[in-house]
């Protein structure tokens, strides 16, 4: 039977290979969704992974999520995980080259129908998604008969002005919405924060995080905008940044009854431990957990409303 969980991931499983300009190398590094998975697990012990994994993945990549309490869900694929190399280059450009034998993104994607039953009144979720029709015919009627909280950070390149029509009708049914300034500037064809935030709560979105990398974010809900500084820290790597830090806002949004100002600084503290490594912290437990309590009381005295 399936592990009881407050909070849930629905996305890939990813597996990266990183080559560096410099020659080294990251092998078998967890990506995709386990950066949110770690920002929600800062956050609440209680945490799923529904993620579809590859027939690879038991004793080859599942240490991690023992180590941490995290429950793996969804359905098995017949295929190795999604595996890729990731080669970068001086410029910073990277070429991405998935490796033979393993699923594709595609085929790796979790269903709607491969969500337990028992995540149905879970407190919160989160999808990382584009705009593809099909997904959506499947995710909203889910929605509907549900009580969690559903978190949509999109696709990067699915913010476009294509898509606006398309994303203003999905806002209507979603309750936390995450994109970062190049999405948002693409998106909305503004340059400037405070006028890309208008235009997204003109969309319909409602509750939102607005990820301006090392200048913080922007926590919205219709009534509030707080500007919520980046934890002061030492960066190592900022991959995942951005997924840990949606992560955290879902759980602080839920765990706050909806307060808008507690999930941006929940985010925000989720983003540190993760840049603070390659890859996520080894450990999430008690201790850590407790630092990232003391690192969101003292950021909490430099946000500025808006």
């Amino acid at each position: 039977m399936t592990q009881s969980v407050d909070y849930y991931v629905l996305t890939q499983l990813l597996l990266d290979d990183i080559y560096f300009p410099t020659g080294e190398s990251k092998l078998n590094q967890l990506g995709g969704g386990t950066y949110t998975v770690a920002g929600m697990r800062i956050w609440s012990d209680r945490v799923g992974f529904c993620c579809a994994p590859g027939c690879d993945y038991e004793g080859n990549y599942d240490k991690w999520f023992l180590d941490n309490q995290i429950c793996i869900s969804g359905g098995r694929r017949e295929k190795n995980c999604t595996h890729a190399r990731l080669n970068y280059f001086p410029d910073g450009e990277r070429e991405e080259i998935l490796l033979p034998g393993c699923a594709t993104h595609r085929e790796s994607q979790p269903l709607v129908s491969e969500i337990p039953p028992e995540y149905r009144d879970c407190r919160g979720m989160y999808f990382f998604k584009d705009c593809e029709q099909p997904f959506w015919d499947e995710l909203l009627p889910f929605l509907t008969h549900g009580s969690a909280i559903s978190c949509w950070e999109i696709f990067g390149a699915s913010a476009c002005p294509q898509n606006r029509d398309f994303i203003g009708d999905v806002l209507h049914h979603i309750d936390l919405f995450s994109l970062n300034l190049t999405e948002g500037r693409r998106l909305t064809g503004l340059s400037e924060p405070l006028d890309i935030v208008k235009a997204l709560r003109d969309m319909n979105a409602g509750n939102f995080i607005f990820r301006m990398g090392a200048n913080g974010a922007i926590a919205a809900s219709p009534q509030k905008l707080y500007h919520i500084p980046a934890v002061a820290t030492n960066v190592v790597d900022v991959t995942g940044g951005g997924n840990s830090s949606t992560g955290g806002f879902t759980v602080g949004f839920c765990e706050t009854d909806g307060d808008i100002l507690e999930a941006g600084l929940c985010a925000a503290v989720a983003s540190s431990f993760i840049i603070e490594q390659y890859g996520v912290p080894a450990n999430i437990d008690d201790h850590l957990m407790q630092q990232a309590r003391q690192r969101r009381d003292a950021l909490r005295t430099l946000v500025k409303p808006l």
